[in-house]
């Protein structure tokens, strides 16, 4: 799957380069190849906002990690092993790896939709161009 998706990328990539961008042309071919550029932009911002939320969620879960690596540190050692910010923190990780996998879920699935669009459009274009 991921060799065609790639190949994919490369095809609508190629369609995109062919565009003329300086002038509006509403001929189908070229609105095809206005929709794949826009599906192959559109699916680029996703990968970076994706790769941004992602590593916000990893600067948090490295940041809520310190806090409880260095509270442990000042922890008496044979106390109990239950305290309230302790606990508070690794909900927090919890919660940090449940957004996690949450985004992931979400974006995947858009990612699908996108890719799903653009390989309609990349045959739709490719039927016309015969």
């Amino acid at each position: 799957m991921a060799r065609m998706t790639k190949f994919l990328g490369i095809k609508a990539r190629q369609l995109e380069k062919g565009l003329d961008r300086d002038r509006w042309d509403v001929s189908i071919p070229s609105i095809i190849k206005s929709e794949i550029a826009l599906t192959v932009d559109q699916l680029d911002q996703m990968r970076k906002l994706r790769d941004d939320q992602l590593s916000s969620l990893q600067k948090n879960e490295c940041d809520t990690n310190t806090e409880l690596m260095q509270m442990e540190q000042r922890m008496p050692r044979y106390s109990p092993c239950r305290f309230p910010e302790r606990d508070k923190l690794q909900q927090r990780l919890f919660n940090i790896e449940k957004e996690r996998r949450n985004l992931t879920f979400r974006l995947q699935d858009k990612k699908q939709s996108l890719e799903d669009r653009l390989l309609s459009l990349v045959n739709k274009h490719e039927q016309l161009d015969i």
